[in-house]
């Protein structure tokens, strides 16, 4: 279910309200007409004009009556069409000329997503108790804001090497090159593995694949996606792919992979809270449809926080420090 502060919630709250307002009035109304004009019922005809030979019926109509049925409805569903456009717009439209974007690539196979990344994130953790500083070739990790903190595993130019940390002190590692061109990564455990801190670096051209991997974005900037479906197998040219969505729920938002389109599809967004939230694909794709899932983990670049509020603010289904940095 979406989150009880996002766009989709309010929405949805005022909608009912209204349709159960309108629902009251008129099935009040029609519940009335049928008790009163009920079969068996005996009209009371004392007040009626009797039709008579030769002269016109009496002209009887309720102007005011008239014009509150037609001005009520009318206000009611401008007022509504107008909140809803204005809260969507608020939310989903963006200035591309004023914003910074984040361009990625998501492809849809059967049955997985494939995020590309067509530009470098680099992103960290924050308030974890862990923090990290790059001093002259060196990485200095300062444990000491987390006791749990126990271990240390890290990759740079292809070499993974693993640390212990004792009673939470720091640890330098010398003869570290951040380079933003290669998968890089610093990750902190505690003693029974469980993920605390992640540092990491996604290079641009690098992929993330679905179930295992997350599709990892900043925060606070506008994301615009490039959706594509693909076939599994590229050598057939007979075979576009099949229809697919990309939908995550807790933001009521879905975009469709059309099949056979080069251009694909594009979509855009912004959020603004750090969290972990479960995507779906919302069109039938064929027998394994309903194992395509992932997951959105939305990150702060490193050195800054996730901060800005749009206005709407989504809840935290997860942290993530539940992503092991997953290989490719």
């Amino acid at each position: 279910m979406p989150a009880e502060d996002t766009v989709f919630y309010v929405l949805y709250d005022k909608f009912m309200f209204w349709s159960i307002l309108v629902a009251i009035f008129t099935f009040g109304w029609l519940f009335t007409a049928i008790l009163r004009y009920r079969d068996g019922v005996e009209p009371d005809t004392t007040n009626l004009d009797h039709i008579e030979v030769g002269a016109f019926p009496v002209d009887r109509h309720n102007t005011t009556l008239e014009l509150m049925f037609y001005i009520v409805p009318t206000f009611l569903v401008v007022w509504l069409t107008v909140m809803a456009l204005g809260s969507n717009s608020a939310v989903w439209n963006y200035d591309d000329t004023d914003e910074k974007t984040f361009d990625i690539t998501v492809n849809a196979y059967q049955w997985y997503f494939e995020f590309v990344y067509e530009e470098s994130l680099e992103w960290e953790d924050t308030e974890t108790g862990v923090t990290l500083e790059w001093v002259q070739g060196t990485v200095q990790i300062d444990a000491g804001g987390n006791a749990n903190a126990a271990t240390v595993e890290m990759k740079f130019g292809g070499i993974k090497s693993e640390f212990e940390i004792n009673n939470g002190s720091s640890l330098v590692q010398e003869f570290v090159t951040k380079d933003a061109g290669q998968h890089q990564y610093v990750k902190v455990f505690d003693a029974e593995g469980a993920l605390l801190h992640t540092w990491e670096n996604l290079p641009r051209g690098h992929k993330l694949i679905t179930p295992s991997d997350p599709m990892i974005i900043p925060c606070d900037e506008v994301i615009i996606a490039n959706m594509h479906s693909k076939p599994v197998d590229a050598s057939d040219t007979r075979n576009v792919g099949v229809q697919h969505a990309f939908w995550v729920p807790e933001w009521a938002m879905k975009e469709d992979f059309v099949p056979g389109l080069e251009a694909g599809t594009t979509l855009g967004f912004m959020p603004d809270d750090a969290g972990t939230f479960p995507i779906r694909c919302a069109e039938y794709c064929g027998m394994q449809h309903s194992i395509m899932t992932g997951e959105v983990m939305v990150v702060a670049r490193a050195g800054s926080d996730c901060t800005f509020d749009s206005g709407i603010k989504k809840s935290d289904s997860g942290s993530a420090n539940n992503y092991d940095g997953g290989e490719m």
